[in-house]
């Protein structure tokens, strides 16, 4: 089912190509911007360009998708945390240093990744570090909610392991993580892209078959009226939502969008 629903929201997401003023609901914007077309009112690129350096760090805003709204007015948008990506890199291997904050509902949510990849053209995952945590109203860290976790993944064979359990999956194909992907567009980036890898989200969850396109330009009205041109690019894939990436001319992507949770290029 999740692939059924993948491909028909690659259909839908199709529709923002060419001038980018064509799309689903075309009145309410580019189908790639809809989850936070109240946000981009308060969004400008960032200009920093830091993204063709072997070492670099990047901040998005996370922005959640209230659902609120009626008629044509914008569903309201707001950030519930931060996700901050230092990359550095090594003769033999690239090292990402991951730290996200979230909080909904009153509950904070904290994750700390230390990610060691191989040097082959997408960084694919080689072994990695994870810890995570949720605070409550007290701002205590729940002991159930707190995960240790180690992995590696070699040979076509991911090996995840924590304090009391392992679990592992078999791949024919690159492996990445969702903080890895906008570094790999941001070295790649092209009309042409067309890519599949196997998507292991949170360093936990195998989601394979994923596929990366160039899904055509869009023009959106941000901060101040300023209309602003992004290149497109589609993720779909088994157990995944269209994922759009909207990367600016000098090839940073400053928006990553999906159904609930986006971000936003911030630093």
């Amino acid at each position: 089912m999740a692939t059924s629903l993948a491909a028909m929201g690659h259909r839908l997401l199709r529709a923002s190509e060419d001038s980018g003023d064509s799309s689903v609901g075309a009145s309410s914007g580019p189908y790639a911007t809809k989850p936070i077309r109240e946000y981009l009112t308060r969004f400008s690129p960032v200009e920093a360009g830091l993204w063709q350096r072997r070492d670099y760090a990047v901040t998005y805003n996370i922005v959640h998708w209230s659902g609120r709204g009626g008629g044509t007015r914008a569903a309201g948008n707001s950030v519930v945390g931060q996700v901050a990506i230092e990359r550095r890199q090594g003769n033999k291997q690239v090292r990402y240093d991951v730290e996200q904050e979230t909080q909904i509902g009153g509950v904070k949510n904290f994750v700390k990744a230390q990610i060691v990849c191989n040097r082959d053209g997408w960084n694919s995952l080689r072994h990695w570090e994870l810890n995570s945590y949720s605070t409550g109203l007290t701002g205590q860290a729940d002991p159930i909610s707190q995960i240790a976790e180690e992995g590696q993944c070699k040979n076509g064979h991911i090996w995840i392991e924590g304090s009391s359990y392992h679990y592992s999956y078999s791949t024919k194909k690159p492996v990445v993580s969702q903080w890895t992907v906008v570094d790999y567009l941001a070295h790649n980036a092209s009309a042409r892209l067309n890519v599949t890898f196997d998507l292991l989200q949170d360093l936990s969850l195998f989601k394979p078959n994923q596929s990366l396109v160039y899904d055509g330009q869009v023009r959106v009205k941000l901060e101040d009226g300023l209309i602003a041109a992004f290149q497109t690019y589609a993720q779909t894939g088994q157990g995944v939502l269209p994922i759009h990436y909207l990367v600016d001319s000098r090839g940073r992507p400053q928006l990553v969008t999906s159904s609930i949770v986006s971000w936003a290029l911030s630093g």
